[in-house]
């Protein structure tokens, strides 16, 4: 996944775009069909949304960055910054919307 902004981090010397990302999803599928391709939510619903029919294998739904973050809500122990904040039963309406099978 790409880096996202978290308190403390070194600041990347060069940042991925969106394009150059498609492209490398791209490459990996055409050069390896049997590669496991996943999106984090550190990436955003939009650009999740529209990756998923590229090949993407996984994605991850509701999830929580900080130690204990799924028994308890300390957001103040936030590891990064996630960016598709939805629920999993709303990333799996998407992923049906778009003709596939959610596991």
């Amino acid at each position: 996944p790409r880096l996202r902004p978290c308190e403390g981090a070194l600041q990347p010397k060069s940042v991925m775009t969106d394009k150059q990302l498609v492209q490398l999803i791209c490459a990996y599928r055409l050069l390896n069909p049997e590669v496991e391709l996943s999106l984090s939510t550190r990436e955003s619903p939009k650009f999740r949304d529209n990756a998923l029919p590229l090949g993407i294998t996984s994605m991850s739904a509701a999830s929580k960055t900080q130690p204990g973050g799924y028994a308890m809500d300390d957001v103040e122990l936030e590891q990064f910054e996630i960016s598709d904040e939805r629920s999993a039963g709303s990333v799996e309406n998407m992923i049906r919307a778009k003709g596939f099978d959610p596991v």
